[in-house]
């Protein structure tokens, strides 16, 4: 009987301590989660050996949900393969460290790329319980950091013999995300950090010299290639302190907005595309590529806006593919190389070099096509330094042959000034020329009519004497013929100018049909013409005079607006003796005229010695 109670009460007890263990290891097991492998702090170099992640598309889980909800959250067990590609949503990331080393307690965790926005950590020991908690902020005042250090570093307590888990809650705005921390003794970083501010301020230092070189060589040669040379140095510069983190340093108390390097790199991107416009002068070599490029710039300023209005994803986005738009320039200068025989050899090799660097290292290593190593983390830099100095020999070279055009130049010059007297004799004789032919065309145009290019009554009394004269010499009659618009008032009254210019061109080729050629023709004025012509007798002066009539009678002009319009003349005719002067021959005439003018218009009068002289005042159209 005491035997099967103390069998009973020993059973009780066995199955208290299994409720208890049971109890203790539940919660343990859910902390802990999938991946229990332990890496030794004292001899590893990063966390690649063992880690798991864990995708937070929502942005909503936190780490007590992770250590103490009952859900079961999809960790994935991982080793190596540090890329996750590009997102803007948080991404946990989880491991277990050790410690082999019983001197040494205090390492450093640094995340190994440069541009996450934000990282949480948290260090959970063996019982589920937080030991420490670090914050990192990009735009943190560098005071403020975890440890001070521009990138994510983080110092973490782990004593010998002990186990911890860490939690990393990683968040980045542009480019790529990896899971991966490098494990660092302090000692060691602290000679890593140094060494790597000197390349560093090296690398700045350089490109801020060629920076202020191209702009005195700007200054004094005024060659575009070398202003925009020098805005690719100096933004290259700044967008690489930016993306990399070291412009902090300079703004210890206040921290560094992250779209900063937005603005930078936009604007690096428009420098370098309009440095290889004017370096490869496209606009004359490539026209169809200068257009390309030239659009292409405006990516740079793209960017700029976006990041002025904070979009920093979709602008992270862009500069991963302005990487790649910036690789297309050495392939269209080794085009120039084949095509065009352009001394371009060094320019090309540089922009390979770079292109490909910043392209490895803002855009494939991103996306993980490269593998995440710090010859690739660190391409850009490197390949920029390697560019820059290539581009500063090119630039030397492009020195020399701006002095070699120069003195080309002079030489053409000295040249010219020795056949500076030959052609000023040359252009002198030319104005000469020049000056004569303008002559005779003014004279022409003060004798002739704008209108009707006919004589004008200037050109007509000058010519008249003359001409009056050979034709009494040629002892043969000669007449003079008046001749006007019968009621051209009230075609211009009715129809307008316009339609009066008209009628009075018309009349004019029809005259100029019916004359001979040694006659003269020409517009006295208004609609007034006169007629200077050889006639055999009274009745052929007159025939002469009525075919010229009725061919302007039979006429029709067509006027602008689609209507028809007959117009008539009336004409007077005055056969002159030997010893008639022109202002007789010419009065005759109109008084003859404006006698069939009274008569009914429409008609030739032949002047007669005891026709009244009218007055031309007198007269109505």
């Amino acid at each position: 009987m005491l035997t099967s109670c103390n069998e009973g009460m020993w059973s009780r007890t066995v199955l208290v301590v299994v409720v208890v263990l049971l109890s203790i290891s539940l919660p343990l097991t859910a902390w802990a989660g999938a991946h229990s492998a332990i890496i030794d702090v004292a001899s590893a170099t990063n966390t690649d050996a063992s880690y798991a992640t864990l995708a937070d598309p929502d942005a909503q889980f936190s780490i007590n949900d992770l250590l103490y909800h009952s859900k079961s959250y999809p960790w994935q067990a991982r080793q190596g393969d540090v890329s996750r590609g590009v997102f803007a949503y948080p991404l946990w990331m989880k491991f277990t460290l050790g410690n082999s080393d019983a001197k040494q307690q205090r390492y450093l965790l640094e995340y190994t790329d440069p541009g996450p926005y934000q990282v949480d950590l948290y260090v959970v020991d063996r019982h589920g319980g937080i030991d420490q908690t670090y914050h990192y902020n990009r735009e943190q005042p560098l005071s403020q950091k975890p440890y001070p250090n521009a990138g994510a570093v983080f110092p973490v307590d782990v004593p010998y013999g002990e186990q911890y888990t860490v939690y990393a809650r990683i968040t980045h705005k542009m480019g790529g995300v990896f899971s991966r921390f490098a494990i660092w003794h302090p000692a060691h970083f602290v000679q890593y950090e140094s060494i790597e501010t000197a390349l560093y301020g090296g690398i700045y230092t350089s490109f801020f010299i060629f920076c202020f070189i191209a702009l005195v060589i700007f200054f004094a040669t005024k060659e575009r290639s070398f202003l925009f040379y020098s805005g690719l140095t100096f933004t290259s510069a700044i967008s690489l302190m930016h993306l990399d983190g070291h412009w902090t340093f300079l703004q210890f108390e206040h921290g560094v907005p992250v779209n900063h390097a937005v603005l930078w790199t936009g604007a690096y991107v428009f420098m370098a595309l309009g440095f290889a416009r004017s370096y490869l002068n496209l606009s004359e070599q490539l026209p169809w590529a200068d257009k390309l490029v030239r659009n292409a710039m405006w990516l740079g300023l793209i960017i700029i806006l976006l990041g002025l209005l904070d979009h920093i994803e979709v602008a992270g986005l862009l500069m991963m593919l302005s990487m790649l738009v910036i690789l297309m320039v050495p392939f269209i200068s080794v085009y120039l190389i084949l095509a065009k025989q352009q001394k371009v050899r060094l320019f090309t090799l540089a922009w390979f070099i770079y292109g490909g660097a910043i392209t490895i290292q803002f855009a494939l290593r991103q996306v993980g096509i490269v593998p995440h190593l710090p010859i690739t983390t660190y391409s850009g830099a490197i390949g920029a330094m390697i560019e820059m100095g290539l581009l500063t020999i090119s630039m030397g070279f492009r020195v020399l042959d701006l002095k070699r055009e120069r003195d080309q130049v002079r030489d053409a010059h000295v040249a010219h000034l020795e056949q500076f007297n030959t052609q000023l004799e040359a252009q002198v004789k030319a104005q000469t020329q020049a000056l004569e032919q303008a002559k005779t065309k003014a004279e022409h145009d003060a004798r002739t009519d704008p209108l009707t290019q006919l004589n004008n009554r200037r050109s007509f009394y000058e010519l008249a004497p003359k001409l009056i004269k050979t034709m009494l010499r040629s002892q043969t009659s000669a007449c003079a013929i008046a001749i006007d618009i019968d009621h051209f008032k009230q075609v211009n009254d009715n129809y307008g100018h316009d339609a009066g210019d008209l009628v009075l061109v018309q009349v004019t080729n029809v005259l100029a049909q019916n004359i001979r050629e040694n006659d003269l023709l020409a517009r006295l004025g208004g609609e007034e013409f006169s007629i200077l012509a050889l006639t055999q007798s009274p009745a052929h002066a007159s025939d002469y005079a009525e075919r010229v009539r009725a061919a302007v009678a039979n006429g029709v002009i067509h006027l602008d607006n689609g209507l028809r319009l007959n117009v008539t003349v009336s004409i007077g005719v005055y056969l002159f003796n030997h010893d008639d002067s022109l202002s007789q021959v010419l009065n005759r005439a109109d008084t003859a005229l404006y006698r069939a003018k009274q008569n009914g218009r429409n008609q030739v009068h032949m002047w007669q010695p005891t026709a009244q002289l009218i007055h031309p005042s007198g007269h109505d159209s």
